[in-house]
């Protein structure tokens, strides 16, 4: 995985890439002795689907604020499982409609991001995740049961309500850049202790 962005660590270590390689290896070992549900990046981790929708020309992305659930209050994009015998592609688009009623006939993949939780028992929390954006679609957003969905200028993304990961790929997606990423969160499940960026 070729790096596009510095990868980043915890303070007490300099920024050079030698320097994050022994932070990441004490993080992983202090991970397998301490956690109270340590596992391996090895682990079965289920497949998700994220998607978002975007005005190249006006610079804005649609996200919308988790209602219920799993990230609730959060802004993301829109997704979730993928079903059996299901695409990617299609889970996508049809998590898409389901949670604001957008209808996208034009989606390009420009991201895969695995999340491990290594403090949480329940394995669901672990995933990759694959990220579309679409600039073709029919429709106007609709609220759901599940999500509130919102236009953001892309320089006044709500980074701060957000999963913490956001903030270090979304800009390179933004940019047009294609990315493959590892996150690794702490024991709070927000605090990211552990993260690889490369290009997909």
């Amino acid at each position: 995985m070729t790096p596009i962005l510095k990868i980043h660590s915890l303070s007490g270590f300099g920024g050079s890439k030698k320097a994050f390689l022994l932070k990441e290896k004490i993080l992983q070992k202090r991970t397998a002795s301490e956690c109270p549900f340590p596992r391996s990046y090895g682990d079965f981790v289920k497949t998700a689907t994220l998607c978002f929708l975007v005005k190249r020309e006006s610079e804005e992305i649609l996200l919308g604020l988790k209602k219920r659930g799993f990230g609730k209050n959060k802004y993301n994009g829109f997704g979730g499982k993928v079903n059996e015998k299901e695409s990617i592609e299609d889970a996508a688009l049809r998590e898409l409609f389901e949670e604001c009623s957008i209808d996208a006939f034009d989606i390009e993949k420009f991201g895969e991001l695995t999340f491990f939780f290594p403090y949480v028992k329940d394995k669901s929390w672990d995933q990759t995740v694959h990220v579309f954006f679409s600039e073709q679609w029919t429709g106007e957003p609709v609220e759901s049961d599940e999500m509130l969905p919102k236009w953001f200028n892309f320089n006044e993304i709500p980074f701060e309500k957000m999963w913490q990961d956001d903030k270090h790929w979304l800009p390179l997606v933004l940019a047009n850049k294609k990315v493959k990423a590892e996150f690794t969160f702490g024991d709070d499940n927000e605090t990211i202790i552990g993260m690889k960026i490369g290009e997909l």
